[in-house]
């Protein structure tokens, strides 16, 4: 009878290393970053941010009686004869406005300018004809300041915003393959909607490693790229003039404005 030797061992196939990829683990900090300085952006907005306004705004506000406190920057101090134009500050909801208004001493023939802006005594006396109860408060200059789509920043924020947008067109353009999307859709992501843009490529491009992709799936290309980024910037301004307009409360059409500059409040 014979004896069959045993057939050797196969060696088990070794385990292919994890495959890690390029240069990312060096830009993750750098994506983590802007994404915290988009964030502090955000806030500053909310905060400190101030949306244009008119004068006429305020007043209706203040008849309101949704405002009552206000700041007056610019104009001459003590008494004077001629025109100055100050610029009058206060928050309506949650939402900081600003409004151009020229003080005229003495007393002005015309309600207006030939261009359109308001002309007063002095806010004081304006605003205490409609509600004695507001609180005017007075401040010489201002610091610099930056308009970021359509808001008023401080200057420091929109020089954190230019430095946000070209340190993410950097990585777009010089970090790693992105994900998602190739180079050409992230860059019309940036270029044509950077509110939505920035923080889409931030948290799903990969420079953070949050939402990971699955291997293999598709990805947008710049054609679509360019159409969806029209889409969003779009949608964006829509939903930016509706917060603008939920959140003024004092914004009325003309007839009631006209109205309300004609009858006043003792």
């Amino acid at each position: 009878m014979s004896s069959r030797e045993p057939a050797p061992l196969s060696a088990a196939a070794p385990t292919p290393p994890a495959v890690r990829e390029p240069r990312w683990a060096l830009t993750r900090w750098v994506g983590w970053a802007l994404l915290a300085c988009y964030a502090a952006l955000l806030v500053t907005g909310v905060v400190a941010g101030e949306r244009p306004a008119s004068y006429d705004d305020l007043r209706f506000a203040v008849a309101r009686g949704d405002v009552d406190e206000v700041t007056v920057t610019g104009g001459v101090a003590g008494s004077y004869r001629g025109s100055a134009t100050v610029e009058v500050h206060w928050r309506d909801g949650v939402a900081g406005r600003v409004a151009e208004v020229v003080e005229v001493h003495p007393a002005p023939r015309s309600p207006t300018t030939s261009t359109g802006t308001p002309r007063v005594r002095s806010v004081e006396e304006d605003l205490a004809s409609i509600d004695r109860r507001v609180q005017v408060t007075r401040q010489q200059g201002e610091g610099g300041w930056a308009e970021v789509r359509g808001w008023r920043l401080p200057g420091w924020a929109g020089l954190l915003t230019a430095f946000v947008w070209l340190a993410t067109f950097f990585l777009v353009v010089a970090g790693p393959p992105p994900w998602r999307a190739n180079r050409w859709a992230w860059f019309w992501g940036l270029a044509l909607a950077a509110p939505v843009g920035i923080p889409a490529y931030l948290l799903l491009g990969g420079p953070t490693g949050l939402a990971r992709p699955v291997v293999g799936g598709s990805r947008v290309r710049g054609g679509w790229g360019f159409v969806l980024a029209l889409v969003a910037g779009a949608a964006f301004g829509a939903v930016g003039d509706l917060a603008g307009v939920l959140t003024a409360r004092g914004r009325v059409p003309d007839v009631m404005r006209r109205g309300c500059r004609g009858d006043r409040v003792g």
